[in-house]
């Protein structure tokens, strides 16, 4: 599934005002499309870039017509409209270029798309719509990327999870889209990554419990150790005392997202990455 239904459509902002009208008749029906598209009426929008295409070999109407298909979930009829728009260049090649990773994205390819608008931004770094679907597309990983519930909740589950949740928060913060859903969604991925790395005891009653019996317990060797004016019973009761608190230590506390993962693990229906 896409994230937002912007992204179907937000790739139109690219195309010039300006566009020579060479075919009037075709013009009006790939404008037609182009209104019905902006509106979500898609029947009517296929309608009109088909009749468009008809009567011209322009990229836009194949991307017009690939965008429906995106829209519907038809992956494979999009991905061809895009793939014919490629050949083209210019800006109609740009739009199908974005397209087509939409496709990847609906898939369940976020990660892929990823790369290729990385390529796109690198190439374009100061245009807002390209930086606005790789804004898109990373917080679409940081999504596909994680567990899932039964009641469709997310749940970090793994150190490769936590890093591409942390990975997609920062990017997408510095991409600055000016888009107030991705930018509040950068800040809540941050948010739930700081606060799955905090440390913490797991269970907490028992770990303090025993950490609190060790250091008694190596006090009172080394206590005894002096009154006995005993060098080895000291040593010994140092040593004792700070190997069983590392094991405490070492077996009780873990990081937050570990124990959320434990708690959640019966509920888990899709592994993420």
């Amino acid at each position: 599934m896409l994230r937002a239904w912007q992204d179907v459509i937000v790739k139109w902002q690219l195309v010039p005002d300006d566009q020579p009208v060479d075919q009037p008749e075709a013009r009006l029906h790939a404008d037609r499309g182009r209104s019905a598209l902006m509106a979500g009426r898609l029947d009517d929008a296929l309608a009109e870039f088909e009749a468009a295409a008809r009567l011209r070999a322009d990229p836009l109407d194949r991307v017009g017509m690939g965008d429906v298909f995106l829209a519907r979930g038809g992956w494979r009829g999009a991905e061809e409209n895009y793939r014919a728009a490629l050949a083209s260049g210019g800006v109609g090649a740009l739009m199908a270029q974005l397209g087509l990773a939409q496709v990847k994205v609906g898939q369940g390819q976020a990660a892929g798309a990823v790369g290729d608008l990385e390529l796109l931004v690198a190439d374009r770094p100061y245009d807002r719509t390209l930086r606005y679907y790789l804004a898109s597309a990373w917080y679409s990983a940081a999504d596909q990327c994680r567990s899932r519930t039964g009641d469709d909740v997310l749940v970090i589950t793994s150190e490769a999870q936590l890093r591409i949740c942390e990975d997609a928060g920062r990017r997408i913060r510095a991409l600055r889209t000016g888009d107030t859903e991705l930018e509040r969604g950068a800040e809540q991925l941050l948010a739930e990554v700081a606060a799955g790395k905090r440390w913490t005891w797991s269970p907490e009653g028992i770990a303090v419990s025993l950490a609190v019996l060790i250091v008694a317990l190596g006090l009172i060797t080394v206590v005894a150790g002096g009154l006995l004016d005993n060098v080895v019973l000291v040593i010994v009761g140092v040593l004792m005392g700070a190997a069983l608190l590392y094991t405490v230590v070492h077996r009780f506390r873990r990081q937050t997202w570990r124990r959320r993962a434990d708690e959640m693990a019966p509920h888990i229906v899709k592994t993420g990455v």
